[in-house]
């Protein structure tokens, strides 16, 4: 009982000495501040660390070589050098209807390459380019027209599905099996894409699985070294879409 109420003597000692001088308040108000400051710093810099290590595992940062995306991409890319746009590919999205994906395609020899290219239809789809207007090429996709703002002046006429006359100056149509999708560069005049792969197992279409991601954040190569980029939005939207599946 006498060892108790010396305890209980000590602490009612210290909290009067507390009650009573305002330096040692205000010390321990300082000590509780600073515990909060510094945990909230763990915390941010914990948060920044982990959602770089987990974009650094969905991004793939990647050089855009070639003109088959101009204007979108390598608009003002010189021929001559290596100077290109970067792209940040979101391999946790497949894409949708016009946007920008990157594709592991198989070419007619075997040959492995990785495609960039822009999105137009999907499994069950009917695509529909009509060239009977000698100035201006229309794609339709399930009878809808595209507006394709994206696309340059120069590339208002191109070819359509496969290699026969009517791809240059009448009607070609394909419907896309299941598992299948259809794509074509912004730069249509000058553009390896689904309107000629005839030698593929479903011809003039690529597979779904084949998709690597979607393009979320372009870099104009004069800003590469600065790290400025067109679709910062985007790539900020991308994160958030990532977490928001997860969690």
């Amino acid at each position: 009982m006498e060892e108790e109420n010396i305890e209980d003597v000590g602490g009612l000692l210290g909290r009067n000495a507390e009650m009573y001088n305002p330096k040692i308040r205000k010390n321990k108000l300082k000590i509780r501040i600073l515990a909060i400051v510094l945990s909230l710093l763990f915390v941010l810099i914990s948060g920044f660390i982990v959602i770089g290590m987990f974009a650094e595992n969905v991004y793939m940062y990647t050089g855009v070589e070639g003109h088959s995306m101009v204007p979108t991409i390598n608009a003002d890319a010189p021929n001559d050098s290596e100077a290109y746009d970067y792209a940040y590919v979101n391999t946790y999205q497949k894409g949708t209807y016009g946007d920008i994906i990157v594709v592991k395609h198989t070419g007619r020899t075997g040959d492995v390459k990785y495609v960039i290219k822009r999105l137009i239809a999907m499994e069950g789809d009917t695509v529909t380019i009509d060239n009977t207007n000698p100035f201006k090429t229309q794609v339709y996709v399930n009878g809808v027209l595209l507006q394709e703002d994206y696309l340059s002046e120069s590339n208002n006429h191109f070819n359509g599905i496969g290699n026969s006359i009517e791809s240059e100056v009448g009607i070609t149509e394909i419907t896309l099996k299941e598992g299948y999708i259809f794509y074509m560069g912004d730069n249509r005049r000058n553009s390896a894409d689904c309107r000629e792969y005839s030698y593929l197992e479903e011809p003039y279409c690529e597979k779904v699985s084949n998709i690597v991601g979607r393009v979320d954040y372009i870099v104009p190569h004069d800003q590469v070294e600065s790290g400025d980029g067109k679709d910062f939005e985007r790539f900020c939207n991308g994160i958030k879409e990532i977490f928001c599946s997860i969690f």
